[in-house]
């Protein structure tokens, strides 16, 4: 099965329009082939077996009036969750990330960082190596997600 970025769109839009409310999409990708893997979170409660299980029975027939009749695996973002929005990145102010950047920035592409402010188009991560900072277009990141310490 061959997927354009505009299908993964569109089947996008269609579970964040079936999610109930404080729950949030925070990836969609195919994975194994035809699996669509959604990553959720969730306001107030934990993102466990029985709310997952509810959230797949909840996007399945949005997805399937899209034309998507494929499995669909719905998990946490989990402790290094990712971040693909910029209200993600306003919302983790003060936590460490890592970064990647298509086109590099002061001769780099991978930046590890706490995220010290956001602005419209671009966010500031202070570099832990030389306390410098370093301005990131939104429109540049690749990948991004949190970097959480488990020996804090």
């Amino acid at each position: 099965m061959v997927v354009t970025a505009t299908r993964l769109d569109r089947l996008s839009e269609a579970v964040e329009r079936a999610l109930p409310e404080g729950t949030e999409l925070i990836e969609a990708r195919f994975s194994r082939g035809p699996l669509l893997t959604l990553l959720v979170d969730r306001e107030g409660g934990p993102v466990d077996h029985e709310f997952c299980a509810r959230i797949i029975s909840v996007v399945a027939p949005a997805l399937e009036e899209e034309g998507y009749g494929g499995m669909i695996e719905v998990s946490s973002p989990g402790i290094e969750r990712p971040l693909t929005r910029p209200s993600h990145f306003r919302r983790f102010v003060g936590h460490q990330v890592r970064v990647r950047v298509g086109e590099p920035v002061d001769g780099r592409r991978n930046f590890t960082g706490v995220i010290e402010r956001v602005a419209e188009a671009s966010f500031v991560l202070r570099l832990p190596e030389d306390g410098e900072e370093v301005e990131l277009p939104f429109s540049s990141v690749t990948r991004a997600h949190l970097k959480e310490d488990l020996d804090k």
